[in-house]
């Protein structure tokens, strides 16, 4: 009995401890800007009613109106209207943003 226990207390500090340090990775990573080489090349607004609908059509119509980085496929929400984005790793994007890698949700 002890010894099961033991190994789920072990089990248990280590799941928490683990959570612990993910969180705060996250929170961590800077948020894309504008200028930035990847925002430029995807046509990433941190304001979707920036985007130039001429250069990227796809934007435009009231299909357009509606896309928005938080109800993209790739995008995973975080805090402060911010998450991340599977097609840009390792940065945080605007919830109200939009780029040309825009996909609806499944």
């Amino acid at each position: 009995m002890a010894t099961n226990r033991r190994n789920f207390i072990i089990k248990t500090s280590a799941g928490v401890a683990a959570a612990v340090v993910t969180v705060p990775a996250v929170a961590t990573q800077p948020r894309l800007t504008e200028d930035d080489p990847i925002a430029i090349a995807l046509g990433y607004k941190i304001d979707a009613n920036d985007v130039d609908v001429t250069q990227y059509p796809k934007r435009a119509g009231a299909a357009g109106a509606a896309q928005f980085c938080s109800n993209c496929g790739l995008y995973q929400a975080q805090a402060d209207g911010h998450g991340t984005c599977s097609a840009i790793p390792g940065k945080l994007v605007a919830g109200p943003g939009w780029c040309n890698a825009w996909i609806p949700q499944t």
